[in-house]
């Protein structure tokens, strides 16, 4: 019991050397010790320090290239709508061209179909008086039973026409 009482027994010789033995250590470790330590201490710092400098520098580097890419994409955008709005309008002004175009191609068709019926109208007109000018002939000839001079043949013709005219 005595070994165990002398462990926790606080006697005052043990009790100075210990603490002599702490002051000679403190004063061993700041004499050899404390400089290098303090040296590391403060090379640390000084890094630390760097690298907060050189991340403030990055960050700001960073929200420059940031501003710098929003404006090119905001100019870009405008360049989009530009060119948007531009190819807009020159569909619009093509589509109207082809339609322009469209619309005087059919007009010429359109002209040009009614001159072609125009021209087969007066043309079967005119077959048609040729065969009725035969057919009346022949049918004069017939009534008459002699044969027409001409000018007489010219006169019914003509007679037989205005009257074939006027029923149209």
């Amino acid at each position: 019991m005595e070994l165990y009482q002398s462990l926790v027994a606080v006697e005052p010789a043990t009790l100075i050397v210990t603490i002599c033995n702490l002051f000679l250590q403190m004063y061993i470790v700041k004499k050899f010790f404390l400089s290098k330590v303090l040296a590391i201490l403060d090379k640390r710092r000084e890094e630390t320090d760097q690298e907060i400098v050189q991340a403030k520098n990055a960050k700001a580097e960073a929200m420059a290239i940031k501003a710098t890419y929003e404006e090119n994409m905001k100019q870009a955008k405008a360049q989009a709508n530009e060119i948007l709005t531009h190819a807009q309008k020159t569909a619009t002004a093509r589509s109207e061209e082809i339609i322009g175009q469209a619309q005087a191609q059919a007009a010429q068709l359109k002209e040009k179909a009614s001159a072609e019926i125009a021209q087969e109208k007066k043309k079967a007109l005119n077959e048609a008086k040729d065969e009725i000018s035969g057919i009346a002939v022949a049918i004069a000839e017939k009534v008459v039973e002699r044969q027409l001079n001409e000018a007489d043949q010219e006169k019914l013709v003509s007679q037989f026409i205005e009257n074939l005219g006027g029923a149209l």
